[in-house]
């Protein structure tokens, strides 16, 4: 079972990734794209995943078998972080990319057999020293107790500048093609930010951000101004200023769902002795995480935010 820190964060991934690791035949896709802001989140999912996969007893949070003992430490030889900075070969002189000569490592390795389930954890990373807001962070998934592949490691998403085009399609045949038993997870941002030939060949999960500080709710006051009482008259102009919103800000739909359901859960603090209204907030906390299920679904964002804003209204 996946931790509870993730499990409470992440119900919906960890709960798609729960069964298919019960599965005997493991039936999800072998190579994975999270995407989303909370680069930190999406690496912690990534290492329990892998520690699911690996555990030698029943995957409980506190398992202490070798394996999970392993993958807290990121000791596990066949759990590799790989970005600019980890697992290079040794004559790999490059510094800003992920190169062909770190992939070509990884096909090289794929040709003997393992005893493990491989994963390989593509991100980008820096090392240096956090901010303040970043410790603090880091500090929510403290329970977890998994540790970054080094020393003042801090994990960035990937992004085409980073995974460049020449190595990502040295990875398309192992990608397409994989031994049994291997796993190929990708973290960035944006689907938009890896090439196609790889999306095209993953399974993506939208991961949300629970990092208060990375939702700007202050361009939901004007347009929801009217909520919990929006009428169905309104709903196509109030989308209408909604999208323009997105639009000047550059915001992607998903992030404007997480912003919405960020706004409604300080709603609910900020109202809980009226019981009627906390009861309709958290219906329409679940119409959005359905319309981000949409979003994930590739569905017109004009589309999802008409649907969400006439679910809500009355």
């Amino acid at each position: 079972m996946f931790h509870p820190i993730l499990k409470r964060k992440f119900e919906y991934v960890t709960n798609y990734f729960e069964t298919a690791i019960k599965n005997e035949k493991r039936s999800f896709a072998q190579s994975i794209v999270l995407y989303g802001q909370d680069i930190a989140a999406q690496y912690y999912l990534a290492m329990e995943i892998a520690r699911q996969l690996n555990c030698m007893k029943d995957a409980d949070p506190a398992c202490d078998c070798l394996n999970c003992s392993w993958i807290r430490n990121n000791q596990h030889p066949a759990v590799l972080t790989v970005s600019k900075n980890d697992n290079k070969p040794s004559d790999d002189t490059s510094s800003k990319v992920i190169s062909i000569k770190q992939t070509l490592m990884i096909n090289n390795s794929l040709i003997n057999s393992s005893d493990y389930y491989r994963v390989f954890i593509f991100c980008d990373s820096e090392i240096g020293e956090m901010n303040e807001f970043e410790k603090k962070h880091i500090q929510d998934f403290g329970g977890l107790n998994f540790k970054f592949p080094q020393e003042n490691w801090i994990p960035k998403p990937l992004n085409r500048d980073v995974l460049i085009e020449a190595s990502a399609n040295s990875l398309l045949k192992s990608i397409e093609e994989p031994p049994e038993r291997t796993l190929f997870l990708f973290l960035t941002e944006d689907k938009e930010d890896i090439i196609e030939t790889i999306i095209s060949r993953s399974q993506s999960f939208y991961v949300p951000s629970f990092n208060a500080q990375s939702y700007d709710t202050e361009f939901l006051t004007a347009v929801l101004a009217d909520y919990p009482a929006i009428k169905k008259i309104n709903v196509i102009n109030t989308a209408a200023v909604l999208l323009e919103a997105m639009q000047e800000h550059d915001y992607k739909v998903e992030y404007v769902l997480d912003c919405m359901e960020f706004y409604l859960a300080q709603m609910i603090k900020r109202n809980l002795n009226n019981k009627m209204l906390v009861q309709k907030i958290k219906k329409d906390i679940s119409k959005i995480q359905h319309a981000k299920k949409q979003a994930q679904a590739y569905i017109k964002p004009q589309l999802i935010i008409e649907d969400l804003l006439f679910s809500f209204a009355f």
